[in-house]
């Protein structure tokens, strides 16, 4: 007989849950993310669908990631390139702001030395044909070296001695083709307001020039300056490119400036070349016409190989001139002049030069590749007190010089780590605070005239008492380029500082804190698995 009722003595036997693997773990964590994740589409990834509804979201959101960072990637390579913009500026700057030109003249006149016959040679005296010689490395080669053996002077074609050249040239008469000059419509005498200085077009008169210790360094030897003109040069100037006047400079200061524009209150200058002098220093020319070339330029540059215009003789021109000013903004500083393509002041320094000029750098370029290739420099050019001239015999190495200059100059700009030869690398960028002019010309026929001369006059003016000035500013600031950086991301996945945090989040802090209240880094545990414990039941 089966009892009723039995009696059982039954026992729990625990089961141990088994250790989850990593990848289930894995995703079980991220499943977590997706489902408060603020980043768009992220959500759908983690949810429990199909492999195919899955598959789609990762495609888009892969594909909207690409184009976000391709974005990004365009938006970095236009702030690292290209950091800097130029613009107008918002409001005029009056024209006293600004100096007025410096203004080299260079006469351009025919040479006579052609007509002068083999029996005229004979009677020249020592001093006399080394002042001729001295005038071949002037204006070139005037054919006087087969004569020198008649004469039985030694003349070293290749170098000579700067002392000589400018105490020989500084002998030589230089017609003053000056007649009368105005300045702000007041009758001065032009030997005050010209100083003779020695460009590559000769012996030129400049105007408004800073003095040599302004624009040259301590070692330059300023032989001609001195000499030619016979007068210190110890105007003191208030005024430099990058900073401009002083606070406290006062109507009257150097270099000069205009107050308002007016064709009577600028410089206006006649010449005066009188026909039956044959004799002063006349260079050969290409030129059909005789006249003057008139260099238009800052203060502190040095006029070579500079733009100019020409003025011919029996002619009146006028020019009306239009400051060009860039200024650049502190910030910019924080970039690198290969980027921002200007240096500020102090930052591009030269050798022979204390101001620096992109037309300074060059030409100080120029004299360094001319001393390394030739051992001497062109008379024009600035010099030490052991550096030669070059004479006419080094015409050829001087012409290879220059083009090995700008050969290099180009495989620089192209960024070829190799060069064409060695010599110092010169990099001229413009100053960050750049200044030039520019002209506008009208011309007529100088009615003044007679039988011995000819008459020119040249007038030149700011044409407004105003002027718009560009600025030189960042592209991207720092927090123009976070913005870019945030809208980018926002639009393209909806990205943003607290996602970025969300991310932070789940990588560091709940990951500790799951293993401090669950045990394990994933969170909590499986309640199906935690619940399956077995009981086992005997009979009695």
């Amino acid at each position: 007989m089966i009892p009723s009722q039995l009696l059982q003595r039954c026992h729990t036997q625990l089961k141990m849950p088994s250790k989850e693997p990593f990848f289930k773990s894995a995703r079980k964590y991220f499943r977590d993310y997706s489902d408060l994740s603020s980043i768009h589409g992220v959500k759908y990834l983690g949810e429990n669908r199909t492999t195919v509804e899955r598959g789609w979201w990762l495609v888009v959101f892969l594909f909207s990631l690409i184009c976000c960072f391709y974005s990004i990637y365009l938006i970095y390579e236009k702030w690292n390139n290209s950091p800097v913009i130029i613009s107008y500026d918002n409001d005029e700057t009056p024209i006293n702001q600004i100096p007025f030109p410096a203004v080299t003249i260079c006469p351009v006149l025919y040479s006579n030395t052609d007509s002068i016959n083999s029996d005229s040679w004979r009677f020249l005296t020592g001093t006399e044909f080394k002042l001729l010689f001295s005038k071949n490395l002037l204006c070139g080669p005037l054919r006087i070296d087969p004569l020198t053996k008649s004469k039985n002077f030694s003349f070293d074609d290749n170098f000579v001695n700067p002392e000589k050249f400018n105490h020989f040239i500084s002998r030589l008469y230089i017609t003053s083709y000056f007649e009368n000059c105005l300045w702000q419509n007041e009758d001065l005498s032009c030997a005050p307001l010209f100083d003779y200085i020695l460009t590559n077009d000769g012996i030129c008169s400049s105007f408004n020039l800073l003095s040599p210790k302004r624009i040259y360094q301590d070692n330059v030897k300023n032989y001609f300056f001195h000499r030619l003109n016979n007068k210190t040069y110890d105007r003191s100037s208030n005024w430099s490119l990058d900073r401009g006047y002083s606070d406290d400079s006062g109507r009257s200061t150097y270099p000069r400036r205009m107050s308002f524009s007016s064709a009577t209150n600028g410089l206006s200058i006649s010449f005066k070349r009188d026909t039956r002098f044959k004799s002063e220093l006349k260079c050969p020319t290409f030129w059909i016409l005789q006249g003057f070339k008139v260099f238009l330029h800052t203060p502190s540059s040095v006029p070579v190989n500079q733009e100019y215009f020409y003025l011919p003789l029996n002619t009146a021109i006028t020019g009306a001139i239009k400051p060009v000013v860039l200024n650049t903004l502190e910030k910019v500083k924080n970039s690198s002049p290969e980027k921002r393509k200007c240096y500020f002041e102090n930052e591009g320094s030269l050798k022979y030069f204390k101001e620096y000029t992109q037309s300074n750098c060059e030409l100080d370029c120029l004299t360094r590749y001319t001393l390394y290739w030739c051992g001497c420099v062109a008379f024009y050019m600035p010099m030490d007190n052991v550096t030669t001239i070059c004479g006419t015999g080094k015409n050829k190495c001087m012409k290879e010089a220059e083009e090995k200059m700008h050969t290099n100059e180009l495989i620089i700009k192209q960024n070829h780590t190799d060069v064409y030869e060695k010599p110092p690398q010169c990099y001229c960028l413009p100053s960050c605070r750049d200044l030039s002019y520019e002209v506008q010309i009208s011309s007529g026929i100088n009615m003044k005239s007679d039988p011995y001369h000819l008459y020119s006059t040249l007038v030149l003016y700011f044409k407004k008492n105003q002027f718009i000035a560009s600025n030189r500013h960042e592209l991207y600031g720092f927090t123009d380029f976070l913005g870019n950086l945030g809208a980018l991301l926002a639009l393209f996945i909806g990205f943003s500082v607290l996602s970025f945090m969300e991310i932070i989040y789940f990588l560091t802090v709940r990951i500790l804190y799951n293993i401090r209240l669950y045990g394990q880094w994933w969170g909590k545990k499986n309640e199906k698995s935690n619940s399956q414990n077995n009981q086992i039941c005997e009979i009695v």
